[in-house]
């Protein structure tokens, strides 16, 4: 697959994740003045992506700010893995697109979505 496809993979993913961990779809809460532009993706291919492929994604929080949320995202194509990729996004306010602090409720469902810390 064209690879700028693929990150549009994460946006889609992200998306998903609102409504499956926010509760809300993603356009609501841009309709009610946040958004959540990404500032930086790192990506990992591991193995190639073919047009029609079925793409899983998992997606985990990994760092939630006062304005700002990492997220991982583990892709793979029938079970097998074949990229990962890391993104940070920005809360902002959608009139002045200006960082805002996440509202609470939102920054409860990131840390209730975050990966459980690793015992040692």
């Amino acid at each position: 697959a064209y690879y700028p496809n693929l990150v549009n993979f994460l946006h889609e993913a992200f998306e998903d994740f609102f409504v499956g961990h926010v509760g809300r779809p993603y356009p609501d809460v841009f309709r009610d003045g946040l958004g959540f532009p990404t500032v930086k993706v790192e990506m990992e291919f591991l193995s190639p992506v073919h047009y029609g492929d079925h793409v899983d994604i998992d997606v985990t929080i990994e760092r939630v700010g006062r304005t700002s949320v990492q997220i991982r995202y583990e892709a793979s194509v029938a079970g097998k893995p074949v990229f990962k990729a890391r993104t940070i996004a920005v809360v902002v306010d959608m009139r002045t697109f200006r960082p805002t602090p996440l509202p609470q409720a939102l920054r409860e469902s990131f840390l209730s979505a975050r990966e459980p810390e690793k015992q040692e």
